[in-house]
């Protein structure tokens, strides 16, 4: 047999085999509240954070790792540091009334950021406030910087994790819809943001350039579809890229550059509607997602 239809023939079928994913199990049922965040701890196991504010971490056959109540509320965001602590963060709100149309009404408007850091064991270790923040949609720390989603703001921020001075803003950039505004680590260590009222996922530095962009709406495999996607997306160990779409759901996995994307297929309906998927990836390359509504994680395995 020809060598190079051999190499071309080996070639497509580790990239046919890279992309097999199939659905693995359910974690979390009638465990789980609504679920804000997910991420992955120092020992692989993911970890779901509730708007209560409980954290319930989950080994791989899903059983349950641990559980810490923060004893905070409106838990919107938390990473984990590479202590193997917990970061929460808290949004704050104030009922206020504001002009809608012709009619006044009483909202509850988000006024501010309170982070507190968590041992695996649950202690508080401190607690502060960050100033900077209006609200925090997703954290992690990101290449010596702390990363926040600002939606209120309509910014992503980088902070002096130790100081809490603001280093740098990405805000023009975005265009961010349904309440939701979700990003990742990228393995180069620059961010990637689900802009999902763009149809795109961006990726900044931590100086908050703009490095890269792939995605646009469109009824393709490759595209994103309906009124605003993706709303979450990450990286594999392979740096292949996850995307998540909902309203239909809908995850693919693109290659390094954002091409080719293939779907996994028979992951159900998540949610209903304009709202988030949370997503994470473990070391080995398990796939989670949440159902943040319904209370329970799809686990899909490669």
């Amino acid at each position: 047999m020809n060598r190079c239809f051999l190499i071309l023939l080996t070639a497509a079928i580790g990239l046919s085999c890279r992309a097999a994913y199939k659905i693995d199990s359910k974690i979390g049922k009638d465990k789980l509240g609504e679920i804000s965040q997910l991420a992955i701890d120092r020992d692989n196991a993911v970890c779901a954070l509730e708007l209560n504010g409980k954290i319930t971490c989950f080994q791989a056959d899903g059983s349950v790792k641990s559980v810490i109540e923060t004893g905070l509320e409106n838990t919107t965001a938390f990473t984990v540091s590479p202590n193997g602590n917990f970061l929460v963060f808290s949004t704050q709100t104030e009922m206020k009334k504001i002009k809608s149309g012709a009619r006044m009404r009483t909202v509850a408007v988000s006024v501010g950021v309170e982070m507190a850091e968590f041992d695996p064991a649950g202690k508080k270790i401190t607690a502060r406030k960050l100033p900077q923040l209006t609200s925090a949609k997703a954290a992690k720390l990101v290449n010596g910087k702390l990363v926040v989603a600002d939606l209120s703001a309509n910014s992503l921020v980088f902070l002096d994790p130790e100081t809490g001075e603001e280093t740098a803003r990405v805000k023009k950039e975005l265009r961010l819809c349904c309440g939701i505004f979700d990003f990742c680590t990228a393995p180069d260590n620059t961010v990637a943001v689900s802009n999902l009222g763009a149809f795109k996922v961006q990726r900044f530095d931590t100086d908050g350039n703009l490095v890269s962009e792939f995605g646009k709406r469109g009824r393709d495999l490759n595209d994103f579809q309906g009124c605003c996607n993706p709303v979450s997306a990450a990286y594999l160990p392979d740096n292949r890229i996850l995307t998540v779409e909902k309203d239909p759901t809908r995850i693919k996995i693109y290659d390094a550059d954002g091409k080719n994307a293939v779907q996994i297929k028979g992951v159900e309906e998540l949610v209903q509607g304009c709202s988030f998927i949370p997503s994470a990836v473990d070391q080995n390359g398990n796939i989670y997602l949440a159902a943040n509504t319904k209370g329970y994680i799809v686990k899909c395995a490669p």
